[in-house]
């Protein structure tokens, strides 16, 4: 019976020092876990302001906002403007449109 107690004692240990390991882990992970919900939820506001600061400013910069397309849904092809010409011809209506509102 006395032999029991002395292989009893070890395996107690030891077990005992996995599930303490075990709990600190889970703990670790729960503290990141709340740690990137923060951030998500930061990132999520952070999101939906520059969404509506890009909605203002195309209204700003469509004259007729009903004519104005916001390019929702179309790919990456479609939105980036590499062509020089391009870029200017925008750069003018807006400035013209910035002039209209002006003298108004």
């Amino acid at each position: 019976m006395a032999a029991w107690i002395w292989v009893l004692i070890p395996l107690v240990a030891i077990i005992g020092g996995f599930i303490i390991e075990y709990q600190k882990n889970k703990m670790s992970m729960m503290n990141r876990s709340r740690q990137n919900e923060e951030e998500v939820e930061d990132l999520r506001k952070l999101v939906n302001s520059l969404k509506g600061r890009i909605e203002n400013l195309e209204a700003i910069a469509a004259g007729d906002p009903d004519d104005f397309s916001t390019g929702a849904g179309k790919g990456m092809e479609e939105i980036e403007i590499d062509d020089a010409s391009m870029k200017e011809e925008n750069q003018r209506e807006v400035s013209n449109l910035a002039e209209k509102r002006r003298t108004e």
